[in-house]
């Protein structure tokens, strides 16, 4: 119990980490408050999705659906690390100059 809690406590933390870096980043952007709330309720409406359909996932495949759900959203998060050290690559030079 202790330690879903640790890790519960731990995805909070990260997730408001993400926000806040999500907010600094459009400051100047309009309606930039109700895009991120969006965003934030759209994500916790997918989580809850996920869990009232936990099981139904986990038993689907011949009971392999859960390595199989777990395997894309890996597979999702590579490729938008992917994209982001992509967009990286090509933009930091120009924020840079921008910041000094």
């Amino acid at each position: 119990m202790f330690g879903a809690l640790v890790i519960v406590f731990r995805e909070v933390i990260e997730a408001g980490l993400i926000i806040g870096i999500v907010l600094a980043a459009t400051r100047g952007v309009s309606g930039r408050g109700q895009w991120v709330a969006g965003g934030v309720v759209a994500g916790a409406l997918g989580a809850g999705i996920v869990a009232l359909f936990a099981e139904a996932i986990a038993n689907a495949f011949e009971g392999s659906g859960q390595e199989l759900f777990n395997a894309s959203v890996l597979g999702a998060a590579v490729l938008m690390l992917m994209w982001h050290a992509t967009w990286m690559a090509r933009h930091g030079r120009e924020m840079a100059v921008e910041l000094a």
